[in-house]
């Protein structure tokens, strides 16, 4: 047994002897190392350099030496400067229109989108058009959305195209009455009031036939019954029809109206004594600081009397898709919207902050105190008011019984045929 045991266990030596010196097996390259494997210290390191500049385009009435708010905005913009070791160029363009900021953002990006800015302010409307030709960059997760429940509600809508948040509300203007405490003790906040007062009302109801103005606008709107869709509304037509025409009839309608859709000519009008109320604007007003010793101010008068306040503005975006300049415009944005910079500035410009906090930084007063009511119920132009057609057919009857050549109910039946 034992010896049995022993040849076991050397043959098993001898085995693995021979074994060992076989011919050694070929060894097995390693596998070529994938992206995901190599490691980054064995790559060249690239860096991205950091942008020195960034172009801002401005509308003129912001950009250029000598307006209003101007020295504050160019003291910033140095500050951000210095801090961050870039340079900023501004360039001003016209607000709107032809050769204005949208204009010259649709025609260069196409053709030479290195000249594009990096940063541009666009009124509302232009911003959300902007946005749906895919012009503007998104907010979202350049910019911190904390600044969102500051702004006003009409600002927060304004600054959303879809599901997107792709600008900044800044600024805010809107259209209100302006009157002659001589002619009236009280804002004529109801048509009835402005009928009885026999004062003479200047608003702004000629331009173009395609554009509702902002008082024939609040004024229709006023009449459509509650509940009821404001789009080709017969019964706010037909009402607001017949209150022009017995203002006509009165003789207490500003003539003068029919030249213009600009509040800066009525309210030329009640400047000089020429109408006993009209309409103007915030900026208008904030401008004339000392007409406040001899004007008072209220909302548009309205067939319910309750007070409507139209709002237009300015907001900042972004347009360059250089993500390390993103980075930075973000950051010039947040220097010119926050609170405190935003409040000075507003002020000296004559125009309306959209963050709450700004304004209440302001002086406190009745016209503060207006404002901020004011804000707070503002709305965008709505929807139905781009429809060339039906502001065509509305705007033909205001001026055909303006001018004595059609009674309401006559206008109101051509207005419904066309629209």
């Amino acid at each position: 047994m034992l010896k049995s045991l022993f040849i076991l266990s050397l043959s098993l030596l001898l085995a693995l002897a021979l074994a060992a010196c076989g011919p050694a097996e070929t060894p097995t390259p390693p596998a070529s190392p994938t992206p995901d494997t190599v490691s980054s210290q064995a790559l060249p390191q690239v860096t991205t350099p950091e942008p020195t500049s960034l172009t801002l385009w401005l509308p003129d009435w912001m950009a250029v030496e000598g307006n209003p708010g101007y020295d504050s905005l160019q003291k910033t913009l140095q500050a951000f400067q210095a801090r961050e070791g870039v340079s900023v160029t501004v360039i001003p363009k016209l607000p709107s229109g032809p050769g204005g900021l949208l204009e010259w953002l649709e025609r260069t990006q196409p053709v030479a989108p290195s000249l594009l800015p990096d940063v541009i302010a666009l009124p509302f409307a232009d911003a959300q058009i902007a946005a749906e030709n895919d012009l503007l960059q998104p907010l979202t997760p350049i910019i911190s959305d904390s600044i969102l429940g500051d702004l006003y509600p009409f600002a927060q809508e304004a600054s959303w195209s879809g599901e997107e948040w792709v600008n900044i509300p800044f600024a805010a203007d809107f259209e209100h009455l302006a009157f002659q405490p001589s002619s009236l003790s009280e804002p004529p906040v109801n048509w009835a009031v402005v009928l009885s007062s026999n004062a003479r009302y200047a608003f702004p109801y000629g331009g173009a036939e395609t554009n509702w103005t902002d008082a024939i606008l609040l004024h229709y709107l006023s009449a459509v019954p509650e509940g009821e869709d404001p789009y080709r509304n017969k019964t706010a037509l037909r009402d607001l029809l017949r209150f022009y025409e017995t203002a006509y009839q009165k003789q207490i309608i500003d003539e003068a109206g029919a030249l213009t859709g600009d509040p800066r000519d009525t309210w030329q009008r009640v400047l000089q004594g020429q109408a006993d109320m009209g309409e103007t604007t915030a900026s208008l007003w904030l401008a004339q600081e000392g007409q406040k010793a001899v004007l008072r101010f209220g909302p548009t008068p309205t067939q319910d009397g309750r007070g409507r306040y139209l709002m237009h503005g300015w907001s900042y975006a972004i347009v360059t898709a250089d993500e390390a300049k993103q980075a930075l415009a973000g950051r010039l944005l947040y220097d010119l919207t926050k609170t405190e910079f935003l409040s000075q500035w507003t002020m000296e410009a004559h125009v309306l902050p959209a963050r709450r906090t700004a304004l209440m930084q302001w002086p406190v007063n009745d016209y503060q105190r207006f404002l901020s009511e004011a804000l707070e119920q503002g709305f965008l132009t709505p929807d139905f008011a781009k429809d060339r057609t039906m502001a065509r057919s509305v705007h033909q009857a205001v001026i055909a019984v303006f001018s004595g050549l059609m009674t309401a109910e006559e206008a109101w039946s051509r207005a419904v045929l066309d629209w």
